[in-house]
Order: C-alpha cells, then sequence, then structure tokens
C-alpha cells in the first residue's frame, strides 16, 4: 500500500467512549475553540473562511450504512477510519501537500429546501471534505464532514456537482 499524504492519528482508550471523548477533545482543540474558549475560523489555502460547530463532530465521525436511504442519518457507530484523519482536514485547507479539487453542488435538505455545498476532494486519497456555504455573503463556510471516499461516491460527485478548480500544493 502506498505511504498517506498525512499520518493518521491513533488515539488508544480503554473504553470507545473514552476513545471518542479523546478524538472529540482532538476536533474542539483543532476546530473549534482556542485556549481562551473563542470560536476559532480557519483560513483556507483559496482565502476563504471555514468554521467548525462541536455538534459537527457526531456526524463527521460515524458512519452510516446507506447515507441515501436513512435520511442522513450516520447509524454505523463510531467511525475510527474517518476519526483517524481528522487532522487531514486542516491539512486540505492548507492545501499542504497533493492535488485538491473543489467542487460545487446544490443539494436537497430534509427540509426540501437548496443548500450549496463546497467539496474539497484530495486525489490522492480519494478524501472528501464538505462544507455548506455561508447563507450571508462573507460569513464563513461551515463544515459538515469529511471521510475517505469509494470510487462510486467520486463518480457521483463528479457527475452531479461542477468542478470549480483544481489545484496542487
Amino acid at each position: 500500500m502506498a505511504e498517506s499524504l498525512w499520518p493518521q492519528l491513533r488515539l488508544k482508550a480503554d473504553t470507545e467512549a473514552e476513545l471518542i471523548e479523546l478524538y472529540r477533545q482532538v476536533y474542539i482543540e483543532t476546530y473549534v475553540f482556542d485556549e481562551q474558549g473563542r470560536k476559532k475560523t480557519l483560513t483556507g489555502w483559496d482565502g476563504q473562511h471555514y468554521q467548525f460547530s462541536a455538534y459537527a463532530f457526531d456526524h463527521a465521525f460515524t458512519e452510516s450504512k446507506d447515507y441515501r436511504t436513512n435520511s442522513g442519518i450516520n447509524d454505523g457507530g463510531f467511525s475510527k477510519k474517518r476519526a483517524r484523519r481528522i487532522l487531514w482536514i486542516k491539512e486540505v485547507l492548507a492545501l499542504s501537500a497533493g492535488t485538491i479539487q473543489r467542487y460545487s453542488q446544490t443539494r436537497k435538505t430534509d427540509r426540501g429546501r437548496q443548500a450549496k455545498r463546497r467539496t474539497m476532494v484530495v486525489v490522492e486519497e480519494q478524501y472528501v471534505v464538505v462544507f455548506n456555504d455561508p447563507k450571508t455573503p462573507g460569513e464563513p463556510f461551515q463544515f459538515v464532514t469529511a471521510f475517505p471516499a469509494d470510487r462510486s461516491y467520486l463518480a457521483r460527485l463528479r457527475r452531479e456537482s461542477y468542478l470549480a478548480e483544481t489545484r496542487k500544493s
């Protein structure tokens, strides 16, 4: 197997609940709040601003058995595969390595409204990071999820989205 662009974070704990809390702490300290408890805003390689909600952790780092048929509920439990790549999100925003394709897409929400999304794909890793577009211009993009994707997901993304740009580190 080829080496990854970035190392995976492999935390250890006595129970799964403790492990989840360790990864949650890394997420919150890295993306959500600074040392003074203020909301963090990260600036990406594209000059845009990105924010992360503490609540997004549960969605982003759990699996879904079938995302399309279960109304977006991630019912497959905590995902070590996703959590081990938790620090990759900041690497994607920094464009620190690899080739990133930025897609723009519109999808229907659970309430039938149209939502715009920005999806970044790290080509070499087949790694996807998704943000909701701001509702008001000038506001930051909001983190939704990040995960290693399979070929069928990437094919559907390419079919149903607009490729806005491709950048190499």
